[in-house]
């Protein structure tokens, strides 16, 4: 599926997702004339203290702005406030629905870089999304050597220097994807993935090659949210219908 030839809907999704179904929503953050006071008002007690520890401003208010617009979305689909919306802490610090929201059996994951906020939103199913700023003035090769398999880095190789950057930051996302999708942390040895097969007509599931690996199979899918961009998503089911929305207020 090459989604550069979807388009981003603007119109809000009805009900509950169905299960079969992954929606991504888009955010700019900066075109969005949102108050960052209006946000904090449906923050829990626990967000309002993380968000005051972040020592930068800038980063204070990005956090207040993503999660203020998850439960936005998330109470969409859940039929309440989002204030209401009420969240527990997996392993590794990884937000979840807390139990009260059993019936909806939402999961949901989100990642943000520079003017970019992404959210995955499913059923019953695994899920997890990374979006990455192309930067050219990264060491690529230098970052590669550490966290990148052997025909990740032949492949990156081969590239063009034009490219490096660009093919670089596809195999980070993949790779992102699928350590949140797991609900991992950053001490995951991502040097174990080897994500360089994967394109827009063949999507094979990603596992680790250890022996007595017990992690589940997952999915990887590109996204192309914008120009100057990659990002990915993975998922445990293959025919996952994904569905791509605008967040526009």
């Amino acid at each position: 599926m090459n989604t550069k030839e979807l388009q981003w809907r603007n119109a809000d999704p009805d009900g509950l997702i169905p299960t079969n179904e992954v929606h991504v929503w888009r955010l700019f953050p900066n075109t969005i004339g949102f108050q960052i006071e209006s946000l904090q008002k449906i923050l829990s007690a626990d967000e309002l203290e993380r968000a005051r520890k972040f020592h930068f401003e800038k980063d204070r208010r990005r956090f207040i702005m993503a999660r203020g617009i998850l439960r936005t979305i998330l109470a969409r689909y859940l039929d309440i406030k989002p204030q209401q919306v009420s969240f527990e802490y997996a392993s590794f610090g990884k937000p979840i629905l807390a139990t009260d929201f059993v019936r909806g059996n939402i999961s949901f994951n989100l990642s943000h870089s520079g003017e970019m906020v992404l959210y995955a939103i499913t059923r019953n199913h695994k899920i997890g999304i990374d979006v990455e700023r192309i930067n050219d003035n990264v060491d690529v090769m230098q970052i590669a050597s550490r966290f990148f398999s052997p025909c990740e880095i032949v492949e990156l190789e081969k590239a063009y220097e034009k490219n490096h950057s660009e093919i670089f930051f596809r195999y980070w996302t993949r790779k992102e994807a699928f350590v949140k999708g797991l609900g991992k942390g950053v001490s995951f040895p991502m040097e174990h993935i080897d994500v360089s097969l994967i394109n827009d007509k063949f999507l094979p599931p990603i596992k680790l090659a250890e022996e007595n690996c017990e992690y589940p199979w997952l999915y990887i899918r590109d996204l192309f949210p914008g120009d100057g961009y990659a990002a990915a998503l993975a998922t445990d089911r293959i025919d996952s219908n994904i569905s791509f929305w605008h967040y526009s207020g």
